[in-house]
């Protein structure tokens, strides 16, 4: 038997590339997310954020703004890399559309949505949200903001702290977040002008309007970081009579009040379980915790502050927490609550907000969230949220191929959306024309049918 020039001896082949198939696609695994966006209606839903006139033109704008959500899941992250999709068989045929727009056509169907089409993708971007937790009672509401960072001078952008480095020019939007599923709930695109009292207590109260509107008589509670944090909100809070934790900024009458509190080691199981070692510096050791009534630092007496204290044992990695000049060997972090909780409880509560951070960090780094698309405000802020609301449905995406497949008692893939892009979005494929109906092909790989048997079973045919 003759030797292939594929094998390892001999010169390595050097095939002749012709790059004009018309049927082969390099985002295959793009259709069983198009297939649940059909199902949820996302396509006609869209028809309402657009204006009504916008609909006689080439490209019907509801579709293309539906083609830049699809984009974003797949991995576009700024407009300029639209142009990759040109020609895709997959995603001209799903899409609907005739020949993929240019980069211009997707600037302007961004920047022609009004205020009534900003507030029908709020909308649809709550009932997402609150669909990830469809008949629960209860609900933890995370608020959190963000900083998207100026390549130029567009429209709102201001200098501010972002993160990144002062005196940047931003957009500072506010995200609000149902900590159950990470789902964002409501959001508020701003430009990069400073935030006051006033302004986040309105988000607040529009946000847990929302909720309670889409699901009467849950109970609902919230956190927040230090920058939301003011006596105002705490009487807001304490008028809502809604449960709330919240850091608090350390100014001069917190760093007095450390002086007379008492601290207490926390007991963790791994502690009680087993003695400590004396030569193991990452156990708890140095992890202690105090309570300061409220009114001692001029709060509602129904309110209480439960501060932890962490020791310094590496000053290349200290813990997290703030610094207090008298006690320079510890790092110590203030919560503000109403929770009539042990003050262990109410930190591990709290604790649990940083998984909030998921939606900015997934959404910076799987779907563009942290690039500006244009020049213009409102392209800027229809992106924002269509990404916020592409997010909402890839989480749905994923938690129902998990209960489909637990209901059907078939292997359950728990995957991300950074992980699912390369792996199932971004798969190379060949669709084809067979007699009346149309055929996907695949790789041939165990693992690409295993997840695609997942993800998308009813499309799998023996054969």
């Amino acid at each position: 038997m003759g030797r292939s020039s594929t094998t390892r001896r001999g010169p390595l082949p050097h095939p002749t590339v012709r790059a004009d198939d018309p049927h082969l696609t390099r985002f295959a695994g793009v259709l069983p997310f198009v297939h649940f966006c059909d199902t949820l209606g996302l396509p006609q839903l869209l028809s309402a954020v657009v204006p009504a006139t916008g609909r006689t033109r080439i490209h019907a704008v509801h579709n293309v703004i539906f083609a830049f959500l699809v984009a974003t899941v797949v991995g576009m992250e700024r407009l300029a890399h639209m142009d990759w999709y040109q020609g895709d068989v997959v995603m001209l045929k799903m899409l609907r559309l005739s020949s993929w727009p240019v980069r211009q056509v997707f600037s302007r169907a961004l920047a022609g949505v009004e205020n009534s089409g900003v507030a029908a993708l709020l909308t649809i971007i709550t009932n997402l949200g609150l669909r990830s937790i469809s008949g629960a009672t209860i609900a933890v509401i995370d608020f959190d903001s963000t900083a998207i960072v100026s390549f130029g001078e567009q429209v709102g952008a201001f200098f501010g702290y972002c993160g990144k480095g002062r005196n940047r020019r931003r957009h500072y939007p506010l995200v609000a977040s149902i900590a159950e599923s990470r789902a964002a709930v409501h959001v508020k695109y701003r430009d990069g002008s400073g935030i006051d009292e006033d302004e986040w207590i309105a988000f607040f109260a529009e946000t847990v309007a929302r909720v309670r509107a889409k699901m009467p008589g849950i109970a609902l509670s919230i956190r927040a970081d230090a920058g939301f944090w003011s006596a105002k909100t705490c009487r807001w809070f304490l008028d809502q009579n809604i449960p709330f934790a919240c850091s608090l900024p350390f100014q001069a009458n917190v760093k007095l009040a450390l002086w007379n509190a008492t601290f207490s080691p926390v007991e963790t199981p791994d502690r009680v379980a087993a003695e400590p070692d004396e030569d193991d510096e990452d156990d708890d050791e140095g992890l202690d915790i105090a309570t300061i009534p409220g009114p001692q630092l001029g709060f509602d007496e129904r309110v209480k502050v439960v501060v932890v204290r962490r020791r310094l044992h590496d000053k290349k990695a200290p813990p997290p927490g703030k610094k207090i000049p008298q006690d320079a060997d510890s790092r110590y972090q203030a919560i503000v609550t109403s929770l009539d909780w042990d003050a262990v409880d109410v930190w591990r509560y709290y604790n649990g907000r940083g998984d909030c951070e998921r939606v900015f960090k997934t959404g910076k780094q799987a779907l563009g969230l942290g690039n500006l698309v244009s020049q213009q405000f409102r392209a800027n802020e229809v992106a924002f949220l269509l990404r916020i609301l592409a997010f909402n449905t890839d989480l749905l995406f994923q938690q129902e191929a998990e209960e489909a497949a637990v209901a059907e008692q078939r292997p359950v893939i728990q995957m991300g959306l950074k992980a699912r892009q390369p792996r199932l979005y971004n798969l190379a494929g060949r669709l084809l024309r067979v007699h009346d109906t149309w055929v996907l092909r695949l790789p041939k790989s165990r693992k690409v049918a295993a997840l695609w048997a997942f993800y998308d079973p009813s499309s799998m045919r023996p054969g």
